[in-house]
């Protein structure tokens, strides 16, 4: 019995290495989205926390607050705060960092980030 040993074709090598590739490169588009929208929630939260606080600045030093606590990506965020009902609102939208199907048309890449926190303010004395 003889036993063919011809090596694998070049061409399902290559078509191999790219589908290896292309799911390497969803995932760290995924993680990298992950990231951003963890890093929008807290600074969120921190600066609804900071805000509602007694010394805290209300809602005039959250967009200020929110924005430093993102560094250079903060500049491209939208930050809106409200207060009502002894609670103050802080709303944050964000776009994604992962722009790997932003490429193939209007619509396919990830929606953006949208963080709302509600946070009760501490009574004056």
């Amino acid at each position: 019995m003889l036993c063919s040993e011809e090596g694998s074709g070049p061409i399902s090598t290559v078509f191999g290495v790219a589908i290896f590739l292309g799911f390497l490169l969803l995932a760290s588009q995924t993680l990298v989205h992950l990231y951003a929208t963890s890093t929008v929630t807290t600074a969120a939260f921190e600066a609804a926390r900071w805000g509602a606080a007694e010394g805290g600045g209300g809602c005039a030093e959250v967009d200020a607050r929110v924005r430093g606590l993102l560094g250079t990506y903060g500049q491209r965020v939208e930050v809106g705060c409200g207060e009502q009902s002894g609670q103050l609102q802080v709303r944050v939208t964000a776009p994604s960092p992962a722009r790997l199907l932003d490429g193939f048309g209007q619509g396919l890449g990830r929606p953006p980030i949208d963080r709302t926190v509600v946070v009760a303010r501490e009574p004056r004395p």
